[in-house]
């Protein structure tokens, strides 16, 4: 099966990077987007007494999913720089994975500018203004890494696996 009739491992590796970014850029938006809503001038009052207890519950189920898809990009970026790197030579794809890998590792920087906010949510301070912090932190991690790292990771793609 392993053989690349069906199913090429290579193929598989080559794309997963891109994959997982694209899940991480799209669940940034979906973050953005639904937490976005809860901060609306005409729902404010009515959200903070749920805030606390919403976030607190989306910060912990959320985390795991957003450190793994973090993860799967940086080691499978990892992994492709590794593994017939002289193809990617040849196709020009080295250094598109180096800078995807990179930008999605850049996900992680913003954990000083997010972490204050999260932690005033769930601790019920001023949680609307809180989460007015969190979403501007988001959405500029989201519109510079994740969304530079998915862009590197297409480019990597479509150079690597063209026909």
């Amino acid at each position: 099966m392993a053989s690349g009739l069906f199913f090429d491992p290579l193929v598989a590796l080559r794309a997963a990077p891109l994959v997982s970014t694209t899940c991480s850029l799209l669940y940034a938006w979906d973050q953005h987007f639904f937490l976005g809503l809860l901060n609306r001038p005409e729902n404010r009052a009515t959200s903070k007494p749920l805030l606390q207890s919403y976030f607190t519950t989306f910060f912990h189920r959320g985390l795991p999913f957003v450190v793994s898809l973090v993860a799967v990009s940086t080691w499978t970026g990892v992994a492709n720089l590794y593994i017939q790197r002289p193809a990617l030579q040849a196709r020009g794809s080295v250094w598109w994975y180096v800078s995807g890998t990179a930008l999605a590792v850049g996900h992680l920087l913003f954990v000083p500018w997010i972490a204050p906010s999260c932690q005033a949510i769930m601790e019920g301070t001023d949680v609307n203004r809180s989460l007015d912090e969190w979403l501007t932190v988001n959405s500029r991690r989201m519109l510079s890494v994740d969304l530079a790292a998915w862009a590197a990771f297409v480019v990597a793609a479509v150079k690597t696996l063209r026909v």
